[in-house]
């Protein structure tokens, strides 16, 4: 399957795309510049959240 501008169309406006990356086919490239496409978001936050989990660990 991919996830491409057909299926934005039916999900709700607030609704996100989230995906763990690397993307092979699932997610199509035109949806990088939508609001909706919140995975990029989500590396770079998931980044910081598994620094912080580890420093928590290790104390």
């Amino acid at each position: 399957y991919t996830v491409g501008p057909e299926i934005l169309g039916i999900m709700r406006s607030d609704a996100g795309i989230m995906h763990p990356l690397p993307r092979v086919d699932e997610l199509s490239p035109e949806l990088d510049s939508k609001p909706n496409a919140w995975y990029f978001d989500q590396a770079r936050w998931g980044l910081n959240v598994r620094v912080a989990l580890l420093s928590l660990i290790l104390r």
